[in-house]
């Protein structure tokens, strides 16, 4: 009678298949994490760029009617045309407020600036329908026209927004909108806007600190950190403004 054999591993061939097995598992793992990583990184640069952008072009829409004024606006005189406010939050940036008209009897007041809740600086923006009557807020987080509404976020995490105004020569306008006879003065004569937007990334892209170097015009900032930051620059003609 023939004996049968049953074949099986070894110990040391099964100690073998472990290691082998553990090796593959930790390329894996490490794999995953390095796509992971890029994948993040890349997320998170894009959404900088998207937001960036996004916010510039709703500026600059503002931006483009500020001034206007419809022929048949029949309430009272209105002077208040565009109002920069430079280093509104002590930090260095800057407080933009526009006024135009959306019709005959409706007179808009756009605001953008920097706030800061904890940790994170947000660039929002408020829009006041006829301030000098209703004073109604029609740009909230919530939908309905109330007062005293929070102003909508419209891009999370920036650094620095900037507002430099010229006139039509290039030179840049320091005092514009109605701190004095001079800056109400100097409304006409705003010929372009330069607008400079920071964004910061929502989560650290860096394994290390790394230095960046911020210049958006005469305001110089640097930090410290694992964030990626980018600025948007955008240049608008006031077409509502100049008088030539």
């Amino acid at each position: 009678m023939k004996k049968i054999k049953n074949k099986a591993f070894t110990l040391i061939e099964t100690m073998v298949a472990l290691v082998i097995g553990m090796i593959a598992i930790g390329a894996m793992y490490f794999s995953y994490q390095y796509f992971n990583n890029a994948h993040q990184s890349i997320t998170d640069r894009a959404n900088i760029s998207e937001l960036g952008r996004n916010s510039l072009s709703m500026i600059a829409k503002d931006l483009k009617n500020a001034g206007y004024k419809n022929i048949n606006y029949s309430r009272s005189a209105w002077d208040k045309k565009i109002e920069v406010k430079n280093n509104y939050n002590s930090q260095g940036a800057d407080y933009l407020r526009i006024w135009y008209n959306s019709d005959q009897s409706t007179r808009m007041q756009a605001e953008y600036y920097i706030v800061k809740t904890g940790d994170q600086t947000n660039l929002v923006k408020k829009l006041i329908e006829n301030p000098q009557f209703e004073n109604r807020q029609v740009y909230c987080e919530r939908s309905d026209t109330q007062k005293n509404c929070k102003p909508l976020v419209i891009v999370e995490n920036v650094t620095d927004f900037q507002v430099v105004l010229k006139d039509i020569n290039g030179g840049e306008l320091t005092a514009v909108g109605l701190s004095s006879a001079d800056a109400i003065a100097n409304q006409d004569k705003v010929h372009t806007a330069e607008i400079y937007v920071t964004v910061r990334s929502a989560n650290e892209l860096y394994k290390a600190n790394k230095i960046t170097k911020i210049l958006n015009h005469n305001f110089s900032l640097q930090k410290n950190d694992q964030y990626h930051r980018e600025t948007f620059f955008l240049s608008v003609y006031l077409r509502n403004l100049i008088k030539i």
